[in-house]
């Protein structure tokens, strides 16, 4: 199993970043099965109790998630199916199905697909909202996704 740190060059990120604790503090919003399309794929919540939410992510084809930290949860990702790259400040890592990674509190991060990717993903504590973006290749500002589609694939 991979860990991630979170470092002094990940706080140093995070402070630069202008971030109103009310914009990632949790909203209560029910997630359970909510397909929510993203510029890299989409995620669907599968389980959730008050202490960790599991998300099945698809990444498509040669796709990237932004490089993002969250502040005040600990994530577990595991590969499904397909090969990720995982970014951090520091270093690059090649995930193959069946590697796993624990990402600290505050450790900025990116998974990029190769050729399509399939991951779990357990964040504790659950919270969505608990996201800020470093750089994202989409244009995306901060804050998790706004519009979603309610539908199980």
């Amino acid at each position: 199993m991979i860990v991630v740190k979170c470092t002094d060059l990940d706080r140093k990120a995070l402070e630069g970043i202008q971030i109103k604790p009310e914009e990632i503090a949790d909203d209560g919003f029910d997630w359970h099965e909510v397909l929510v399309k993203k510029p890299w794929g989409h995620e669907i919540e599968r389980y959730r109790d008050e202490r960790v939410s599991v998300w099945l992510l698809y990444l498509e084809r040669d796709k990237e998630t932004s490089m993002h930290c969250h502040p005040s949860k600990t994530t577990l990702l595991m590969v499904i199916r397909g090969n990720v790259i995982l970014s951090t400040l520091k270093e690059t890592q090649h995930l193959s199905e069946g590697d796993c990674v624990v990402i600290e509190k505050g450790a900025f991060h990116r998974s990029s697909s190769v050729g399509g990717a399939v991951m779990y993903e357990l964040e504790s504590p659950p919270n969505k909202r608990d996201l800020v973006r470093l750089h994202d290749s989409y244009g995306r500002g901060q804050g998790y996704e706004k519009v979603c589609v309610n539908s199980t694939p």
